[in-house]
Protein backbone atom coordinates (compact mmCIF):
# COMPACT_ATOMS: atom_id res chain seq x y z
CA UNK A 1 0.00 0.00 0.00
CA UNK A 2 1.38 3.06 -0.80
CA UNK A 3 1.97 6.08 1.60
CA UNK A 4 2.37 9.97 1.40
CA UNK A 5 5.71 11.69 2.83
CA UNK A 6 7.31 14.32 2.92
CA UNK A 7 11.15 15.23 1.85
CA UNK A 8 12.48 17.99 3.30
CA UNK A 9 16.48 18.77 2.75
CA UNK A 10 19.13 21.37 2.71
CA UNK A 11 22.09 22.06 1.50
CA UNK A 12 25.18 23.59 0.12
CA UNK A 13 23.93 24.32 -3.42
CA UNK A 14 25.68 22.13 -5.69
CA UNK A 15 24.78 19.82 -9.46
CA UNK A 16 23.46 16.52 -9.22
CA UNK A 17 21.64 17.62 -5.84
CA UNK A 18 17.56 17.18 -6.78
CA UNK A 19 18.88 14.34 -9.13
CA UNK A 20 20.36 12.46 -5.72
CA UNK A 21 16.99 12.94 -3.78
CA UNK A 22 15.21 11.72 -7.51
CA UNK A 23 17.41 8.66 -7.26
CA UNK A 24 16.59 7.44 -3.81
CA UNK A 25 12.96 8.10 -4.30
CA UNK A 26 13.15 6.02 -7.52
CA UNK A 27 15.33 3.60 -6.32
CA UNK A 28 12.90 2.45 -3.07
CA UNK A 29 9.79 2.73 -6.09
CA UNK A 30 8.62 6.42 -4.91
CA UNK A 31 6.92 8.76 -7.13
CA UNK A 32 7.66 12.09 -6.87
CA UNK A 33 4.34 14.16 -6.46
CA UNK A 34 5.05 17.74 -5.79
CA UNK A 35 7.81 20.36 -5.09
CA UNK A 36 8.98 23.56 -4.08
CA UNK A 37 13.01 23.64 -4.09
CA UNK A 38 14.78 26.98 -4.40
CA UNK A 39 18.38 28.72 -3.66
CA UNK A 40 18.20 30.17 -0.59
CA UNK A 41 21.61 32.12 -0.44
CA UNK A 42 24.42 30.09 -0.56
CA UNK A 43 22.30 26.69 0.49
CA UNK A 44 19.96 24.83 -1.91
CA UNK A 45 16.54 23.40 0.35
CA UNK A 46 12.79 22.28 -0.28
CA UNK A 47 10.30 19.95 0.20
CA UNK A 48 9.07 16.94 -1.70
CA UNK A 49 5.76 15.40 -1.48
CA UNK A 50 6.23 10.90 -2.31
CA UNK A 51 4.16 7.92 -2.36
CA UNK A 52 6.34 5.11 -1.59
CA UNK A 53 5.24 1.86 -0.15
CA UNK A 54 5.59 0.50 3.01
CA UNK A 55 8.27 -2.08 2.02
CA UNK A 56 10.10 0.95 0.16
CA UNK A 57 9.74 3.20 3.12
CA UNK A 58 12.06 1.58 5.58
CA UNK A 59 14.90 1.93 2.46
CA UNK A 60 14.13 4.90 1.96
CA UNK A 61 14.69 6.41 5.44
CA UNK A 62 18.00 4.31 5.69
CA UNK A 63 19.08 5.88 2.14
CA UNK A 64 18.11 9.08 3.65
CA UNK A 65 19.65 8.44 6.99
CA UNK A 66 22.92 7.62 5.15
CA UNK A 67 23.05 11.13 3.47
CA UNK A 68 22.70 13.17 6.63
CA UNK A 69 25.84 14.41 7.96
CA UNK A 70 27.01 14.79 3.99
CA UNK A 71 26.35 18.27 3.64
CA UNK A 72 22.65 17.35 3.28
CA UNK A 73 20.18 17.30 6.32
CA UNK A 74 16.85 15.61 5.46
CA UNK A 75 13.97 14.51 7.11
CA UNK A 76 10.77 12.20 6.36
CA UNK A 77 7.44 13.23 7.82
CA UNK A 78 4.29 10.79 7.29
CA UNK A 79 1.71 12.70 5.54
CA UNK A 80 -2.39 12.11 6.75
CA UNK A 81 -4.99 12.40 4.49
CA UNK A 82 -6.82 15.98 4.36
CA UNK A 83 -8.95 17.77 2.07
CA UNK A 84 -7.37 19.58 0.02
CA UNK A 85 -7.71 23.20 0.72
CA UNK A 86 -8.04 26.51 -1.74
CA UNK A 87 -6.87 30.04 -0.75
CA UNK A 88 -9.47 32.07 -0.75
CA UNK A 89 -7.12 35.61 -0.14
CA UNK A 90 -3.94 36.39 -1.64
CA UNK A 91 -1.68 39.51 0.25
CA UNK A 92 1.48 41.17 -1.40
CA UNK A 93 3.27 42.57 1.61
CA UNK A 94 6.04 45.40 0.51
CA UNK A 95 8.03 47.68 2.30
CA UNK A 96 11.71 48.67 3.59
CA UNK A 97 13.70 45.45 5.11
CA UNK A 98 13.61 44.67 8.66
CA UNK A 99 13.51 42.31 11.74
CA UNK A 100 9.57 41.32 12.18
CA UNK A 101 7.58 41.77 9.23
CA UNK A 102 6.93 37.84 9.54
CA UNK A 103 6.30 37.59 12.96
CA UNK A 104 4.10 40.10 13.20
CA UNK A 105 1.84 39.07 9.69
CA UNK A 106 1.71 35.80 10.26
CA UNK A 107 1.06 36.08 14.16
CA UNK A 108 -2.25 38.14 13.03
CA UNK A 109 -3.05 35.56 10.15
CA UNK A 110 -2.65 33.03 13.29
CA UNK A 111 -4.93 34.63 15.68
CA UNK A 112 -7.72 35.03 12.93
CA UNK A 113 -7.35 31.41 12.27
CA UNK A 114 -5.73 31.86 8.79
CA UNK A 115 -4.40 29.30 7.03
CA UNK A 116 -1.38 29.68 5.14
CA UNK A 117 -0.95 27.61 1.83
CA UNK A 118 1.99 29.50 0.22
CA UNK A 119 4.45 31.95 1.55
CA UNK A 120 7.25 33.03 -1.10
CA UNK A 121 9.05 36.15 -0.03
CA UNK A 122 12.49 37.87 -1.09
CA UNK A 123 14.79 40.70 -0.20
CA UNK A 124 15.49 42.75 -3.26
CA UNK A 125 17.68 45.99 -3.54
CA UNK A 126 15.42 49.44 -3.92
CA UNK A 127 17.30 51.22 -6.25
CA UNK A 128 15.07 54.60 -5.72
CA UNK A 129 15.87 54.37 -1.68
CA UNK A 130 19.33 53.11 -1.90
CA UNK A 131 18.08 50.18 1.07
CA UNK A 132 16.47 46.47 1.22
CA UNK A 133 12.93 45.82 0.05
CA UNK A 134 10.62 43.53 1.85
CA UNK A 135 8.30 41.74 -0.92
CA UNK A 136 6.18 38.57 0.09
CA UNK A 137 3.26 37.08 -1.33
CA UNK A 138 0.82 34.85 0.47
CA UNK A 139 -1.87 32.36 -0.87
CA UNK A 140 -4.07 31.82 2.14
CA UNK A 141 -7.16 30.21 3.29
CA UNK A 142 -9.47 32.42 5.65
CA UNK A 143 -12.25 30.72 7.66
CA UNK A 144 -15.75 31.66 5.75
CA UNK A 145 -16.90 33.04 9.34
CA UNK A 146 -13.93 35.76 8.25
CA UNK A 147 -14.69 39.83 9.01
CA UNK A 148 -11.89 40.63 5.99
CA UNK A 149 -12.65 44.89 7.12
CA UNK A 150 -11.48 44.08 11.01
CA UNK A 151 -8.45 41.85 9.46
CA UNK A 152 -7.93 44.97 7.16
CA UNK A 153 -7.59 47.09 9.95
CA UNK A 154 -5.52 44.90 11.60
CA UNK A 155 -3.19 44.79 9.26
CA UNK A 156 -3.46 48.65 9.15
CA UNK A 157 -1.57 48.24 12.05
CA UNK A 158 0.71 46.47 11.27
CA UNK A 159 1.44 48.70 8.36
CA UNK A 160 2.04 51.37 10.02
CA UNK A 161 4.19 49.96 12.70
CA UNK A 162 6.17 48.36 10.32
CA UNK A 163 6.23 51.41 7.40
CA UNK A 164 4.47 48.29 5.08
CA UNK A 165 2.01 47.88 2.16
CA UNK A 166 -0.19 45.02 2.93
CA UNK A 167 -2.56 44.60 -0.05
CA UNK A 168 -5.17 41.87 0.61
CA UNK A 169 -7.05 40.35 -2.82
CA UNK A 170 -10.13 37.69 -2.22
CA UNK A 171 -9.60 34.88 -4.71
CA UNK A 172 -11.52 34.46 -7.53
CA UNK A 173 -14.58 32.72 -7.39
Amino acid sequence: MQQQYVITFAGADRTGLVETLADMVAAHGGDWQQSELTRLGGAFAGAVLVNVSAEGLAELKRDIESHNGEGLSVGLTAVKSSPTLEPNLYLTLTGPNRPGIVYEVTHELSDSDINILNFSSSVENAAWSGGDLFIAELAVRAPDSLDVPDLRERLDQIENKMTLEIDIEPADP
